[in-house]
């Protein structure tokens, strides 16, 4: 039987996304074999065309448990040496509850997730083991735009098909402070990344944009900063590919704060592989308003020891306040807004549990209370009894109202901490919120 030798053209690089010069390379395969070609320059492009993803120099064991927002891009690896193991292609941080911040420059290993091909996952909460908690689905991405007028804004956001917190992954905490020179900093990564590797970590600090901003390499001071190791003659440490770097904090220095994205080296000199002991981070600050208008989560201001930070919030991942035991502030009653009349109580309810599910209220005038049985989200509400004060104007108006809701109640819903109570027609009859005393 006669084998079919076809030619073909692999192009290596993406000239509008990386900034890369376009290598071709013609040969005649087989599909298989081109197959394994592909694979293979896509891990070459990572390991020397872009940051040496494969890559962390003199990092020793980091504890684990403080860098649980670490998450690994995991693929089998090409290489003939590994004999089919899976290694750790790029690395990236969690930034919100199914979603990854890595580097744009990783493009490659996680392009399959819209080119078709195997499936793409990352590994989330590596323990002290080397193994993860959990292998998620990288289900979609989106690069960071390119700013006019700017180098290559390095990141990319990776959404996962569930959520990592799940399997004991942390949200990272941004660092909202001054990158100044001289600020301590933390670069945690894999390396190969083999299971069972433990996570890696090396300490450095922010040094001057000018030992960056080579022309040999592309920096911008509006997005990237410079990180280096003072006294030292050559590339001296190395994050994975997409990686994070953080500020530690905190009394004992034991808490750490996003800081950057690991982006690339600075060529030493003109020719040659050699590298300077300095390296570009992308600054996750600048990228919050992506983050946030991508995500569709907000953030908040978190203190982290003596800094202060932000953090994600999304809504599909804030709990649902409970409806026994929570004193829900009445916003609505019957579309008519509520609010304290003459100084009087704040209108509410409280629904009680225990031995006799009771619910009391008022709109400040006397107190109501009643009892009631739940069912999932059905209630019924038993007979309503009230002190005897006499209630006049609004207050006696408004009053009259809440008795006649809890006599039309049926069931209800709660979205994190707004809670509406619905009537047996469906009609919502009043709208609430969570107030934590």
């Amino acid at each position: 039987m006669k084998t079919v030798i076809r030619s073909s053209v692999v192009t290596l690089g993406h000239e509008t996304l990386f900034g890369w010069k376009h290598y071709q390379y013609e040969f005649g395969v087989t599909e298989e074999f081109k197959h394994m070609m592909v694979r293979n320059l896509v891990f070459s492009a990572l390991l020397f065309i872009a940051t040496p993803a494969l890559a962390i120099i003199d990092g020793v064991e980091a504890d684990s448990e403080s860098f649980r927002s670490y998450v690994s891009i995991r693929a089998t690896s090409p290489f003939p040496s590994h004999a089919g193991k899976e290694i750790n292609v790029c690395g990236g941080t969690l930034i919100a509850p199914n979603w990854v911040l890595t580097a744009l420059h990783c493009w490659p290993a996680y392009e399959a997730v819209r080119t078709g091909g195997e499936d793409v996952f990352v590994g989330v909460n590596l323990g002290p083991d080397g193994l993860f908690e959990k292998k998620l689905q990288i289900v979609d991405y989106i690069l960071a735009p390119t700013k006019l007028g700017h180098e290559r804004l390095d990141a990319a956001l990776l959404k996962l098909g569930e959520d990592a917190t799940l399997y004991g992954a942390e949200i990272a905490n941004v660092f909202a402070g001054d990158l100044a020179i001289g600020t301590t900093t933390t670069t945690v990564g894999l390396g190969q990344g083999h299971e069972g590797d433990p996570l890696l970590y090396y300490n450095s600090q922010v040094t001057e944009s000018a030992l960056c901003d080579s022309p040999r390499a592309d920096y911008d001071d509006l997005y990237d900063f410079c990180v280096g190791i003072p006294g030292s003659t050559q590339r001296a440490g190395y994050g994975d590919s997409g990686g994070p770097l953080f500020i530690p904090s905190g009394e004992n220095a034991n808490q750490y704060q996003l800081a950057g994205i690991v982006k690339g080296g600075v060529k030493a000199n003109e020719t040659g592989p050699e590298e300077t002991e300095n390296i570009r981070y992308t600054d996750v600050n600048e990228l919050r308003d992506w983050i946030s208008a991508t995500t569709g989560c907000s953030w908040v201001s978190e203190n982290y020891g003596a800094s202060l930070g932000n953090k994600m919030v999304c809504a599909d991942s804030v709990p649902d306040a409970s409806l026994i035991g929570t004193y829900w502030k009445i916003n609505t009653l019957f579309d008519q807004d509520m609010g304290v009349v003459d100084n009087r109580r704040e209108p509410h309810i409280i629904f009680q549990g225990g031995d006799r599910n009771m619910l009391m209220a008022t709109v400040g005038c006397n107190k109501i209370s009643a009892s009631f049985t739940q069912d999932g989200s059905v209630l019924s509400i038993g007979p309503v009894l009230t002190t005897k004060m006499a209630c006049m104007g609004d207050l006696a108006e408004a009053e009259s109202a809440l008795i006649d809701l809890l006599g039309q109640l049926a069931s209800f819903e709660i979205n994190g901490d707004d809670l509406i109570l619905i009537g047996s027609n469906g009609d919502v009859l009043a709208e609430l919120s969570a107030v934590y005393l």
